[in-house]
């Protein structure tokens, strides 16, 4: 049977609910031959790939790694799930202990590594944000808090999604009668993962006006963006339906604009403090260093001081690239070797520009570049 043509995404979540719902069928052999002879195909084609970025010019990094935040978990089991760099320069890293209460925390570093001090949170953080005065913006859990630069949370609330009914929607109730995955044990299973995810927060941004937050929607797989007031009142709805892979909506915000690395779509998009589009950039190829490559890219932005674009894919290759606000290629930054898992890639800068940083959840750590010496 022909299949309609869904977003990437929705046959992400199909593909997952396929080979983990309750009561599936193991695939035939002829299905199996068939997912191989893709893997092989898909696999030729990232060497091929691989093999032309070596021999262009373009790909050759400015700046190379000269060190490795290590992160420090004061629990077993701990993990990084973001960072960011505040305005003294220190780093700011999400960790969490994998229990609900006990762990979680916020770990400020010197640009050198050194632990400077901890934030206790009440929440397991996974988004975070810092303002020009200072404030901490970070979410998790279904929540979102305030902090000031001590750690006191000056004010919190609950995300807009998190108690909100879960539901399928008409799209995805189409997409799974035609596959013939519409079964009461399979749309349990996708119930529970739409539970397991609306209390997730995956990206903040703050501007001299607003805070911004991304979220997943409760009734798919596509993920929303709300604006909030400085006190985290007055949410309101201006994105939806973005499409993400992997877990990942990052956003970020200068003056008045916010700015999403649309991962599944390939692009780069600005829109005005009410969700319209101003503009966009950015297209699938994994040979030109101007494009996107992997499944979904890009993961991650953040802005130099002098409002240039970092973008982040977590590939292959993992990287961070430089762009205009407009668009323009302005080079590669630099080139983490690893095996490109489809991860989040946080990237940030130091006040000074000189060294730039990329999250490493394999590791828990945060890797350094600077100017090759």
């Amino acid at each position: 049977m022909k299949l309609k043509k869904y977003s990437l995404s929705s046959l992400a979540v199909l593909s997952a609910i396929v080979l983990f719902g309750t009561g599936c069928n193991a695939a035939t052999t002829e299905e199996s031959t068939l997912e191989a002879d893709a893997v092989t195909s898909y696999q030729a084609q990232l060497r091929a790939a691989a093999e032309a970025r070596e021999k262009n010019p373009a790909w050759k990094p400015a700046h190379q790694q000269i060190g490795t935040i290590q992160v420090v978990q004061g629990k077993k089991g701990g993990t990084l799930n973001n960072f960011c760099v505040n305005v003294d320069g220190n780093l700011l890293a999400c960790c969490s202990s994998g229990t609900a209460a006990a762990g979680n925390e916020i770990q400020v570093y010197s640009p050198d590594g050194k632990l400077v001090k901890t934030l206790p949170l009440p929440i397991k953080p996974g988004a975070i944000c810092v303002d020009k005065d200072g404030s901490i913006y970070v979410g998790g859990g279904g929540r979102v808090l305030k902090l000031d630069q001590s750690g006191k949370v000056v004010a919190s609330a609950d995300s807009p999604v998190a108690k909100s009914a879960v539901s399928i929607s008409k799209e995805i109730e189409d997409m799974l009668k035609e596959s013939g995955r519409s079964s009461q044990a399979q749309r349990a299973s996708y119930m529970k993962m739409l539970e397991q995810r609306r209390g997730e927060i995956t990206g903040m941004a703050v501007t001299k006006e607003d805070v911004f937050m991304a979220c997943p929607a409760p009734d798919d797989f596509t993920y929303r963006v709300y604006r909030l007031d400085h006190n985290l009142a007055n949410p309101k709805l201006v994105v939806e339906k973005l499409r993400g892979c992997c877990g990942q909506m990052d956003i970020q915000a200068v003056d008045d604009k916010l700015w999403i690395p649309h991962n599944a779509r390939h692009r780069v998009e600005c829109r005005d403090r009410d969700g319209k589009e101003v503009s966009q950039f950015g297209k699938a190829g994994r040979v030109k260093p101007d494009q996107f490559g992997g499944c979904c890219e890009p993961k991650n932005l953040r802005f130099t001081s002098g409002g240039e674009i970092l973008a982040a894919e977590s590939g292959p290759p993992t990287c961070i690239k430089k762009f205009s606000k407009d668009g323009k290629f302005l080079g590669v930054v630099a080139v983490l070797e690893s095996d490109g898992n489809c991860v989040r890639v946080s990237v940030d800068v130091s006040p000074d520009g000189k060294q730039f940083y990329l999250l490493d959840t394999a590791k828990n750590a945060i890797r350094v570049f600077g100017a090759k010496s």
